[in-house]
């Protein structure tokens, strides 16, 4: 009767561990949410989409703005000069 009951404890604990994978197949595989991407749409905005929205707005950019746009701007007219590189 020990022999058996060893047998059926031993097989229960082989069916659980069998059956506990298979739950996992039954979920979904495709996952909802990748970093900036939910339901295969970019929920981020880039610059230029944020830019051409506040242009719309009529929402003006800030003096800092306006100047770190300007300096980049002679930064990369400064090396395409062959300028200083800073």
């Amino acid at each position: 009767m020990k022999r058996f009951s060893s047998r059926v404890t031993v097989t229960a604990l082989a069916v659980a561990l069998l059956a506990a994978p298979a739950t996992a197949f039954g979920q979904e595989q495709v996952p909802t949410r990748d970093a900036n991407v939910w339901d295969w749409r970019a929920h981020q905005p880039t610059e230029a989409q944020v830019v051409n929205k506040e242009e719309a707005a009529g929402v003006a950019p800030t003096p800092s703005q306006r100047d770190s746009a300007a300096a980049t701007v002679d930064q990369l007219y400064r090396q395409l000069q062959g300028g200083s590189h800073s």
